[in-house]
């Protein structure tokens, strides 16, 4: 693979088109625990802790990031990069801590960006090839807010294209690969967020999250991942897949640091408390959560269970009602019926200009073209049927939800993130391969579970719960009352604290 444009120390962001990451080497040595930071976890915590005690600089962190960008650059998680820029930004970070300006619970902290969030300065390329010079000139409110709370942008990471899919197997840009296992996929379609959190490039990434984006990637990378409700962030600014689902959601590795970067982006700073296990009611609803699981995230599961009835939770097992006929008849038209109308709106407000049949016509990944083709130019048929969805189906499911909760006295439920840990691609197919077994159309397993959560619209964080016999992370997500971000939050800070460890990729 060859570079399109040779990465300097320069204002300009290096955009990458199929090709590894080169970054000038910054000269600053590496910790030999390459997790660390000069024995300081690489968390936004422990780095910000470590900042205002003047144990490490926001420099030494950006030349951490930079560093381990160029030398895990085969695992294709940045597409733009600008050294110069994020230097800079730190050293101004470290001169404000100096004069006793804090800016915030981010501050000094390099997070890096999916591909389709606008950050003035870099491309916004949807992963794309149509908007591969489409450089927004002023920050989306997302990205506006984590750098009022003192964050660094650190560059742009790979997406699979459009958002579109779930392996972030990139055809114009790059292939972000696993960080557990190579050959095995991160998850998409915000793939290169979680890659670049589970290797310890960044200490935080931001996605965004339409049917599963977010939780996706972050069970399959054994990292903290965190879909709000819809609407608790600002939508502008990011390229759309379907504004009736897409959020923006942070990943990370501690619900902690999740907190801080939720905060910010909600610009809601009020405490969110520990809630003790003992007493909560978690519901364990099997369908269709536990069909097509494997041998190991049934265990996984089983264990996962035992831990909560230990620390004194209720479990009550009992289905949500109707909720795969639901899925079945919305999950499509959902996703892919407003793309034209949202794109379009993105487009103009952006200042690019190009038009969705330009953006249309180039779309490069044979199966984002194969599901959206019938939307690119959609139907009355369709664009009725979207909206009988959106007016009767999708209240419907969220009065179905809140009932399901309210008439179990549940506090929230727990699943497994995904059936299957991360798989390894077969191309030309929607088939994976996990432990030997080829699953016909198993990319569509990435959103069995999570999926649901995207269409009546409530939180859900995916948590790291180990790893599976063949040393691939494994993940169990919560979901809570829609609008009760906060409480899902606590209970997440206490559920994280008895799950199994998972170690970081060798």
């Amino acid at each position: 693979m060859t570079k399109t444009q040779e990465p300097k120390l320069s204002r300009r962001s290096v955009v990458l088109s199929g090709a590894a990451l080169s970054i000038p080497h910054v000269g600053k040595s590496m910790a030999a625990e390459t997790n660390d930071l000069e024995g300081i976890p690489f968390t936004v915590g422990h780095l910000g802790a470590a900042l205002r005690t003047k144990q490490i600089s926001s420099v030494s962190i950006a030349e951490t990031v930079l560093d381990r960008a160029e030398r895990l650059a085969s695992l294709g998680t940045f597409t733009s990069i600008d050294a110069d820029r994020l230097l800079d930004a730190a050293r101004q970070a470290d001169t404000s801590l100096a004069r006793g300006q804090d800016h915030g619970p981010l501050h000094g902290i390099p997070l890096a960006l999916k591909d389709n969030i606008d950050a003035a300065g870099y491309a916004t390329t949807g992963g794309t090839p149509a908007l591969r010079n489409h450089f927004p000139k002023q920050n989306a409110p997302v990205t506006q807010r984590l750098v009022d709370a003192g964050g660094l942008i650190a560059g742009k990471v790979n997406m699979h294209e459009l958002a579109g899919g779930g392996t972030t197997n990139n055809p114009s840009y790059l292939r972000t690969r696993n960080p557990y296992a190579p050959d095995h996929s991160p998850g998409g379609s915000s793939g290169g967020s979680a890659a670049a959190v589970a290797a310890r490039i960044v200490p935080a990434a931001l996605g965004t999250d339409t049917a599963g984006s977010v939780c996706n990637p972050a069970g399959y990378c054994g990292v903290v991942g965190f879909r709000p409700t819809l609407d608790r962030y600002p939508n502008a600014g990011i390229v759309p897949l379907s504004l009736t689902r897409d959020t923006a959601g942070p990943l990370a590795h501690s619900v902690d640091d999740v907190i801080v970067i939720d905060a910010a982006l909600a610009a809601d700073r009020t405490e969110i408390p520990v809630q003790p296990l003992k007493g909560k009611r978690i519901g364990i609803p099997k369908i269709p959560f536990a069909d097509n699981t494997t041998p190991d995230i049934q265990n996984m599961m089983s264990d996962v269970e035992t831990r909560l009835k230990d620390a004194g939770a209720m479990l009550v097992e009992a289905e949500i009602p109707n909720l795969v006929d639901i899925v079945n008849e919305t999950s499509l038209v959902t996703l892919g019926a407003r793309i034209r109308k949202d794109m379009t709106a993105y487009l103009a407000a952006s200042g690019s200009s190009v038009t969705f049949d330009e953006l249309a016509a180039q779309i490069a990944d044979t199966f984002v073209k194969g599901w959206m083709t019938p939307f690119l130019n959609p139907t009355t048929a369709i664009l009725n049927e979207e909206a009988r969805v959106a007016r009767d189906v999708i209240p419907a499911l969220r009065r179905t939800y809140s009932n399901y909760l309210k008439d179990n006295t549940l506090d929230a439920i727990i699943f497994p993130t995904t059936p299957t840990p991360a798989g390894i691609e077969v191309p030309g197919t929607e088939d994976i391969v996990v432990d030997g077994v080829r699953i016909t159309g198993g990319i569509w397993l990435n959103i069995q579970n999570i999926g649901p959560a995207t269409l009546w619209g409530g939180p859900g964080i995916s948590l790291p719960a180990g790893l599976s016999g063949s040393g691939l992370p494994m993940g169990v997500e919560l979901n809570g009352a829609i609008r009760g971000d906060k409480d899902l939050l606590g209970l997440a800070l206490t559920v994280e604290n008895i799950l199994p460890d998972t170690p970081p990729p060798a």
